[in-house]
């Protein structure tokens, strides 16, 4: 009974039901959702392009499944798309045994949560790289040493395309909530994912915790003031997540619904499950 009764906090706690019943499609609700979406492609289909724009001397390409309404992913490039499905790559691209994100590096999975025609949620690709899990040993070699035959395999095995999380979540046009990967400070490898948001709206992060793998409700602490979050980007030194940060992944989301209105793209065109 006390299991039971411990079960059902914890699901009142991380999600709330709120006016019809129906969960809420924050960033905290919808995340797992849209990642399994960047985990698991569907390689079997077709891409086809719905409709591509030319917008401030840059080519917006939205693109679907082929024979299916609901688009799902978007791309901002310098020039035009012509074969999507030689151009974006969903899954990890080797030079060697270096991962890389093949062609095109500016593109993502796109959504529209509340079904109103504009674009709230994306999931941009963020690199290529070898994801930690339990089993890492210790003593694998850090940045700049050479691994063995093994310990290569081992890197090679574990690497993934890595994405960042960028959502509206009062719907009001500007981003103010982020899932973003970190870095291990000695190996480039991701050790874990930051999740950083401002109950209020007002560019404050008073939510702040990290997980590992999937286990998304297993918070992880860290030490944060309210305008800066530490962490390891890749390919570079520490950094902060700043409100800063948020304000410049802004003009994507603006980028991508003003193409979007350009090709007459309105409620239900845009995948929101």
């Amino acid at each position: 009974m006390k299991r039971l009764f411990s079960i059902i906090v914890i699901a009142v706690v991380f999600f709330p039901i709120v006016g019809s019943g129906q969960a809420k499609k924050d960033i905290v609700h919808f995340y797992e959702k849209a990642d399994s979406v960047c985990q698991y492609p569907n390689l079997t289909m077709q891409l086809t392009i719905y409709c591509q724009q030319k917008v401030d001397n840059l080519y917006v390409t939205f693109i679907r499944y082929k024979y299916q309404k609901s688009i799902f992913i978007g791309a901002i490039t310098k020039q035009p798309i012509i074969d999507p499905n030689k151009e974006i790559s969903r899954t990890v691209v080797f030079d060697e045994v270096r991962p890389t994100l093949g062609k095109t590096a500016t593109w993502g999975y796109i959504f529209d949560r509340n079904n109103d025609g504009r674009i709230d949620y994306m999931a941009l690709v963020g690199g290529a790289a070898a994801v930690k899990d339990e089993k890492l040993a210790d003593d694998y070699p850090t940045r700049g040493k050479k691994p063995t035959l093994k310990q290569l395999q081992y890197f090679v095995g574990h690497c993934k395309l890595i994405f960042n999380h960028w959502a509206d979540d009062n719907y009001d046009g500007k981003i103010d909530a982020v899932v973003h990967i970190d870095m291990d400070p000695v190996r480039d490898w991701v050790e874990r994912k930051i999740i950083a948001y401002s109950a209020k709206f007002d560019g404050k992060f008073d939510n702040v915790w990290a997980f590992r793998n999937d286990n998304f409700l297993e918070h992880e602490n860290i030490k944060h003031t309210l305008s800066a979050i530490p962490y390891y980007p890749l390919g570079d030194t520490l950094s902060n997540i700043t409100n800063t940060l948020l304000i410049e992944k802004s003009p994507y989301l603006q980028l991508f619904n003003r193409a979007a209105a350009q090709c007459g793209a309105g409620n239900n065109y845009f995948r929101a499950e």
